[in-house]
């Protein structure tokens, strides 16, 4: 994939292009086609215009499931030759493959000051230690929260009292209401692993050009330049230490909408990209091509964005009108061809057409605004680096190498030390020795630092490692290396690991024990903590493979003692006794009546046997049970004392078969097998079948 200056000359073949690419591939384009790797030559990345960024970060592509560390099936490498991963074009962003995307390892909520009005973040959900989700609540686009992926920055662990530059990602046309494209299609999370940038993916936004529209159209209200500079950046800056350096690029409209966002806020941005972005948007005949194109895209008007072809608003949201409003910001530029590349399929009625021909026309009409505004920059003596490349084609491949090949100027622009644009560290000691026996923790992403107590950790790419002279190197990963971090690692109340991740006995779980408890973790259930008395007594019932099965929660706090909950059932204890275990029918009983906050309080014994049943006592009663009756508490009072002296469910009234009731004429009653016991005005009274 050579790069070359050379594209169609003369404004009328130029705007009959533009009129009819999008058009023509979109209606010929019947099914996406799946980009798949071509041999092609790499190419270089010298810049054709004023200014050059070389090409030369190493990428690493590493990526575990949420236990086990994996090699991802695609890395980007060093310089030219770098490997994307071979996903489809951004117009069908596909829904993520079931467990690609994580689940949420918590959510926590975040209370910042010094944000506008009626703008709040109601949740955070934490991806992983390194991976968030924020729900904002926006004054600008209030019908819904907005969701922002955001990638920490590698010290953000290590170094918790520093602030991090942010690279914004904006997404394409088809932008997804749950993921950002980013890190569906390209190793977004992997790539910047190493890097001391804080990544900010908002997510949504289809067809939006994440601009301001002048009407609503399709239910939604895009206000996007007012969330985004008057909202988003005061809650990176309060909740999650932003500092004033900030990046913006994107691929397709949000190319277009990097550049428009930078010309209207010059002084927020010290660089923006594009990738494959339409850089002219009001020349004759541009309009009515983004109109179709966004009409294709979800049924949006472009009319309802900008107004008609002629309104001014075309033109203020025009990147080569506003060129001159760009000097100072250090600007990256990148179109394909259109033509079959490294990553693309041939078609069969011409090997250099791409059988994804919506990506060919997109990439055309891409390839010619891109021109139009490098040559505008030129008059306008604004540098830009600009990467024409002869083959490509509108998808995520092209993009990801884009990403790899931007990194370089971006953090120039950041002006990021070595340290901060990647990781420079090396794995020696007990470490050294213990990561033979791991095949895929990845890369070193820090060098050895102290952990507290006596002990150091060392982050890698899929995991970190903890070493203590009690303990050990040992690695935590994934989900659970995740928990314990949340935790408080080796500051919290279970210490340094004992162990590595290990597979359960029954196989379908994973667990690390520490010097003071143990995290379990399955698909099912999540990751949590089990500890102290808890922990023994979970394991005389047989630990994961007993009745209690997993945790389901961690041990948690509550009036006048603790709970923690299991699968089959829960573990409680007073503050002043011995934890118990209650599950089964008794159990779902006992937490149908609200558990030890409910009337009956905590349990006083475990599960017991009697004639034909079992019974558990409580502080303030007992739940008996029987395959007939089933399981029903009786609480402490005077029905239960007349029970217990007709001789309990031995005796003519056998087991209980409801709940004690409040009689509508005053007292209560309790039904058992054998009639009625009743509580009125003071008085027993029997009422036996």
């Amino acid at each position: 994939m050579r790069d070359t200056a050379h594209s169609p000359r003369g404004s009328l073949s130029r705007v009959l292009a533009a009129i009819t690419a999008i058009p023509l591939a979109l209606t010929l384009a019947g099914v996406p086609a799946s980009a798949s790797p071509a041999d092609g030559d790499s190419g270089s990345t010298s810049a054709s215009t004023s200014s050059a960024a070389d090409a030369g970060d190493s990428g690493a592509a590493e990526s575990g499931d949420a236990s086990t560390p994996a090699t991802s099936a695609s890395e980007s490498e060093t310089g030219d030759d770098v490997t994307a991963v071979p996903l489809q074009s951004s117009l069908w962003t596909p829904a993520p493959e079931p467990g690609r995307e994580p689940t949420p390892i918590r959510e926590t909520e975040q209370n910042l000051p010094n944000l506008p009005g009626n703008v709040e973040v109601e949740k955070v959900q934490w991806l992983t230690e390194r991976r968030v989700m924020l729900h904002i609540k926006s004054a600008a686009m209030p019908d819904a929260p907005v969701k922002v992926d955001m990638l920490l920055p590698r010290d953000w662990n290590r170094d918790p009292g520093r602030t991090f530059p942010t690279v914004w990602h904006l997404d394409g046309m088809r932008a997804r209401d749950d993921w950002n494209g980013w890190t569906l299609e390209t190793n977004i999370e992997q790539y910047y692993a190493d890097k001391n940038v804080l990544v900010v993916m908002p997510v949504g936004g289809e067809s939006s050009f994440y601009t301001n529209w002048n009407a609503p159209d399709n239910g939604k209200n895009y206000q996007w330049e007012s969330f985004l500079i008057q909202e988003l950046i005061p809650v990176l800056r309060e909740g999650w230490r932003a500092n004033e350096d900030r990046a913006i690029l994107g691929l397709s409209m949000g190319g277009t909408a990097a550049f428009n966002l930078a010309a209207h806020h010059p002084e927020l941005f010290r660089f923006a990209g594009s990738f494959s972005g339409y850089l002219d948007t009001s020349s004759t005949g541009m309009p009515q091509a983004i109109g179709q194109a966004m009409k294709e895209a979800g049924g949006y008007d472009a009319t309802k964005m900008w107004g008609p072809a002629n309104d001014q608003r075309w033109k203020d949201n025009d990147p080569k009108l506003n060129v001159e409003r760009l000097k100072g910001v250090s600007l990256y530029a990148s179109a394909g061809s259109g033509n079959t590349g490294q990553w693309d399929t041939p078609s069969a009625q011409n090997p250099r057409i791409p059988e994804n021909t919506a990506g060919f026309g997109l990439e055309v009409l891409s390839r010619m605004t891109t021109d139009t505004f490098a040559q505008r920059a030129r008059r306008a003596d604004v540098p830009v680096t600009l990467q024409l490349r002869d083959s490509g084609t509108h998808s995520w491949p092209y993009w990801q190498f884009e990403m790899n090949q931007a990194w370089p100027q971006i953090a120039d622009s950041l002006q990021l030390s070595d340290d901060d644009r990647g990781a420079n560290c090396v794995v020696s000691g007990a470490i050294g020795e213990r990561i033979k026996a791991f095949d895929n923790m990845g890369s070193c992403l820090s060098p050895e630092y102290e952990a507290g107590n006596g002990g150091v950790a060392q982050d890698f790419t899929n995991g970190r490692a903890y070493w203590h002279p009690a303990t050990g190197a040992q690695f935590v990963w994934g989900r659970i290396g995740a928990r314990y971090h949340e935790a408080g690692g080796p500051q919290s109340p279970l210490g340094y690991p004992k162990t590595s991740e290990m597979a359960t006995p029954d196989g379908n779980g994973r667990y690390v024990h520490f010097e003071h408890g143990s995290i379990y973790w399955t698909h099912e259930t999540g990751a949590y903590l089990v500890m102290g008395d808890f922990m023994n007594l979970w394991g005389n019932e047989g630990w994961e493979k007993g009745r209690l099965g997993y945790p389901t929660s961690d041990r948690r706090d509550i009036p006048g003692g603790v709970v923690q909950d299991f699968q089959g059932g829960q573990i409680v204890k007073p503050a002043a006794g011995a934890p118990q275990i209650v599950l089964g029918a008794i159990g779902a009983a006992y937490r149908a009546g609200g558990g030890p906050e409910g009337s009956l309080g905590f349990a006083t014994t475990g599960e017991l046997d009697i004639r034909g049943g079992k019974f558990q006592r409580f502080e303030h009663g007992s739940i008996y049970w029987s395959p007939e009756s089933g399981a029903h508490a009786v609480p402490d009072g005077a029905i239960m004392d007349h029970w217990g002296t007709t001789g309990w469910e031995t005796g003519p009234f056998g087991y209980p078969v409801g709940p004690q009731k409040q009689i509508p004429a005053g007292g209560l009653e309790q039904e058992f097998q054998g009639g009625w016991i009743r509580q009125i005005n003071g008085k027993i009274e029997e009422a036996r079948r």
